[in-house]
């Protein structure tokens, strides 16, 4: 069986990083004696992307649909394909296909794995082989009779370690690499939080019971990013700390095993408690940790039912800087509820608080409180306004457009970011600072290309 995945175009504004998910699943087709191709066009354009897909036939094709802002995408891609070879099986999984996947299947998709894919894609790929009934598999859904059918949801991998170990020899790192100017990997540690955020549709991907990989393995996972004199390594976890124990034994193993590479993660501002795990993390290689700090105030924390207070964010942020570790504090502005105070109360906070910070405009994601409540779900063209803060819930729409971006300029007019971008000796820093321009980089052409597309009446 000839198998293509995609990593679709999408008009998003964050960094090109490995496509986890996709290589977990090319590794499982590989494993069942699939032929296996795997495409990520994420910076590539649609058109050009298109043709690509369109080259040669497949009898099965699997998009990722994580972002509603590549949805727009997505939607087209199957239609395309069935034109052109009406025998191929369409298929797609992610964030976005499993909370919204009538959006798909109601444009020429076949199937949606929904939640965690790597179980339901197996046992999909092993039906097809077989010739077996796929109607009733787990984390499946299809239409039937013009009905959208989502069978029951399959239950989570508990042993994250059974996941394929990529040793990346199937794939072709350069192109990721001469993007970011170094050579950098994103590493998957944990899955599933504990917590219930407002704005946050997490739980509803991956499950309300926070699961990590075993020391050992992530070990041997910095060994192989090791072996190919990575730069640095970024663990894409939603919260490393959550399981404190099993974050300071990887570290020991790395400091035990003296494999040390600069590394990163994301943590909030609880998590830890014991004060010597940041030593541990510190002499283990960390140089850069995520915060979602959120928000200053503790009214707007409550509304997004943050689990934690602004004095543990400011206790968090000292500790991590003590260490001489990078800070990135992460806030988000725009809640209906919150005064012109409370917006600029956040921004001199994380501008007191930490060297990198960015801020995001609350969106209404699917899966989110703020879904349900948004008067415009459902309207497909305010797909391509997500991820490029042109979403505001709030009625102060103006003063809130206008503060995000005085604050930005200020932001990116730093002279002392700018040397830190450019010429920062530590690559790991420097890369994390550069980012943060093509962040903004992105942002302003994808604005400008949608104000183009609405005064010109383009697709």
């Amino acid at each position: 069986m000839k198998i293509l995945l995609i990593a679709p175009t999408v008009d998003t504004c964050y960094e090109a990083v490995l496509p986890l998910g996709l290589m977990n699943l090319f590794l499982i087709g590989e494993e069942l004696g699939c032929d296996m191709e795997l495409l990520d066009l994420s910076r590539v354009s649609y058109k050009n992307g298109l043709k690509r897909i369109l080259s040669k036939p497949y009898d099965l094709v699997g998009i990722s649909c994580n972002f509603t802002n590549a949805a727009p995408y997505v939607m087209r891609y199957a239609k395309e394909i069935k034109n052109a070879y009406p025998g191929t099986t369409v298929i797609a999984g992610g964030n976005h296909a499993t909370l919204m996947p009538e959006d798909l299947l109601f444009n020429d998709y076949d199937y949606i794995i929904a939640g965690e894919g790597e179980a339901s894609f197996k046992e999909f790929l092993q039906r097809l082989l077989g010739r077996q009934p796929l109607s009733d598999l787990k984390g499946l859904c299809y239409l039937k009779n013009g009905e959208v059918v989502k069978n029951p949801a399959r239950e989570p991998i508990e042993d994250l370690d059974s996941l394929p170990l990529n040793d990346y020899s199937r794939f072709d790192l350069g192109p990721y690499f001469k993007w970011a100017k170094i050579k950098y990997l994103n590493i998957e540690t944990s899955r599933g939080c504990i917590y219930s955020c407002a704005f946050c549709a997490t739980v509803k991907m991956w499950g309300h019971k926070f699961r990590h990989k075993t020391p050992s393995r992530i070990v041997q996972e910095f060994t192989i990013a090791k072996k190919l004199q990575c730069d640095y390594v970024f663990l894409c976890d939603d919260d490393t700390a959550l399981d404190e124990g099993n974050l300071r034994n990887f570290c020991r193993l790395l400091i035990e095993k003296n494999i040390i590479i600069p590394w990163g993660t994301t943590l909030g501002s609880n998590s830890i408690k014991d004060p010597t795990t940041f030593d541990l993390m510190a002499k283990s290689g960390c140089a850069k940790a995520n915060i979602c700090i959120e928000s200053a105030n503790p009214q707007i924390l409550k509304e997004y039912r943050k689990p934690y207070t602004v004095e543990d964010n400011r206790r968090t942020c000292f500790a991590l800087r003590k260490r001489k570790i990078l800070v990135h504090n992460h806030g988000i502005i725009g809640s209906p509820k919150e005064t012109l105070r409370q917006t600029l109360n956040t921004y001199f906070y994380l501008i007191k608080t930490s060297p990198i910070w960015h801020v995001s405009v609350l969106e209404p994601r699917p899966g989110t409180d703020y879904w349900q409540e948004w008067c415009k779900k459902g309207d497909f063209s305010q797909y391509r306004l997500f991820g490029k803060a042109n979403i505001f819930l709030s009625n102060k729409k103006v003063s809130n457009y206008l503060l995000y971006r005085f604050f930005a300029l200020g932001y990116f007019l730093n002279p002392s970011r700018i040397w830190n971008a450019l010429f920062n000796q530590k690559k790991a820093t420097r890369y994390n600072y550069r980012i943060q321009y093509y962040v903004a980089y992105r942002t302003v052409k994808e604005n400008l290309l949608g104000l183009c597309r609405w005064m010109f009446r383009l697709p």
